[in-house]
């Protein structure tokens, strides 16, 4: 489902901008604080249209992609929500939200 739902944003990218490509990964399981966890790199004659599709892609990952994010503290675990900035993130692309 996730693969599917990135597949898609990267669509949606190819649509809206003058790109050759892009490739979205994005890191699940278990992962230590500082791990890295998503790359985006898309390519394109001009580096203005990279990094504005680079910069949708990730808006539209921190809103969109189908991942349940859950947090272990010291207090215990929890699933973290949607920030309404991410949301707003998305609104300049034109595309609403509501995950907050």
């Amino acid at each position: 489902m996730t693969e599917k739902a990135i597949e898609a944003m990267i669509d949606k990218a190819l649509e809206r901008f003058d790109i050759f490509g892009a490739r979205v990964v994005h890191r699940i399981g278990l992962l230590q604080p500082l791990d890295q966890v998503v790359l985006v790199a898309v390519t394109s004659s001009h580096r203005a249209e990279s990094f504005k599709a680079c910069e949708f892609l990730m808006d539209y990952l921190k809103t969109q992609a189908p991942f349940w994010k859950k947090e272990q503290t010291p207090e215990g675990a929890r699933w973290v929500d949607a920030r309404v900035s991410d949301d707003a993130a998305l609104a300049k692309w034109g595309i609403q939200a509501s995950n907050a």
